[in-house]
């Protein structure tokens, strides 16, 4: 018997020295609980689809395995959700706030916020957008380089100021390369291929899987569109193969720190974030549970099918270090990117 008490203490005191009590306590934490999954948007949208399905396989990556509930807060850009986790939700590691970039980029630019970024826990993100700029293939000046001097008014369609591939991103381009563009705000997502299509402007924006995704592909296809320019923190592989120019190869140098801070915005694109003081051994949990997720062949295979996205993960280290990025840029480099949010 004594053998066996001193054997369980030195069993014990391994477990400690490699960190690993913290996860049997994080394990009996979970056990028949519910982990409320706060999800930044409306029903139906992008962001919500993967959330869901998120909901659906988190509990199997958990210890414990507790229940996962998805509760959508829609609002602009994903604020709503992230007040809530930040000052209402109790800091217990049973609450995951769920976003869009649009919450990093409405975070340095609203008045609304009450919350800061750099004291939320970063858990994962599970989706790496790529911002592509395309266009009618017969507007007369079809190189930024052209449209700079172009006698035309290139119109951009687009829908809120806000948006960081309908407003930002456009609004920056703009500015860097001189040109002769009218940003036209007030369209539905639904409403802008058809506009595209019909003449009523020349060119929009957004998210590459709406493109692929949805009509204008299929314009590409038929050589009525083009895409003129991706915008990200990398190249995405199959927009190289097109011969489609990256931003940071052709943006003049002036401008390259404004994008500098603005590409971690669209590389995070679906954010899960934990409330200020939550104890670090459940972030852990939640960290590891959201990697072991993203790798989950069941998980990948209804994200591909169902929210039509490959899941790319970024860990929450990572993500600290990209808000921080984000958050710490000359004060000249901030003031000029909130001033674009804005319209100034």
């Amino acid at each position: 018997m004594m053998l066996g008490t001193r054997a369980l203490a030195w069993a014990a005191g391994v477990l400690a020295a490699f960190g690993l009590s913290t996860v049997v306590k994080a394990s009996d934490f979970y056990q028949g609980k519910t982990i409320r999954l706060v999800i930044g948007s409306g029903e139906g949208s992008g962001v919500d689809i993967l959330g869901r399905v998120v909901a659906r396989h988190l509990a199997n990556h958990v210890p414990g395995k507790p229940n996962v509930l998805a509760q959508n807060i829609p609002a602009p850009e994903s604020i709503a959700g992230a007040n809530y986790v930040a000052n209402i939700a109790a800091p217990d590691g049973l609450t995951i706030g769920m976003g869009s970039s649009g919450l990093l980029s409405r975070a340095i630019s609203q008045p609304n916020i009450r919350f800061d970024l750099s004291k939320f826990n970063w858990i994962a993100n599970l989706y790496s957008a790529t911002v592509v700029f395309w266009m009618r293939t017969d507007f007369p000046c079809q190189t930024f380089e052209a449209i700079s001097r172009c006698p035309q008014t290139l119109k951009f369609g687009a829908t809120a100021r806000g948006s960081t591939g309908y407003g930002l991103v456009p609004e920056l381009l703009k500015e860097a390369f001189a040109l002769n563009m009218d940003i036209i705000y007030g369209y539905r997502n639904t409403d802008l291929n058809l506009a595209v299509e019909r003449g009523e402007v020349h060119a929009s924006g957004g998210d590459l899987i709406g493109f692929m995704g949805s009509r204008p592909v299929q314009m590409m296809q038929e050589g009525k569109v083009r895409i003129a320019l991706q915008v990200a923190g990398r190249r995405d592989p199959e927009l190289d193969k097109l011969n489609v120019p990256w931003s940071m190869d052709v943006v003049p140098e002036k401008h390259r720190r404004l994008f500098a801070m603005v590409n971690p915005i669209i590389d995070l694109a679906r954010p899960f974030y934990g409330s200020p003081n939550v104890p670090p051994d459940r972030i852990r949990i939640l960290q590891a549970a959201f990697a072991s997720l993203a790798n989950d062949p069941a998980f990948r295979s209804e994200t591909n099918r169902i929210a039509k996205i490959e899941p790319s993960h970024i860990p929450g280290a990572e993500m600290d270090s990209a808000i921080k990025q984000i958050l710490n840029q000359p004060k000249e480099v901030s003031d000029r990117v909130i001033g674009l949010l804005n319209g100034k």
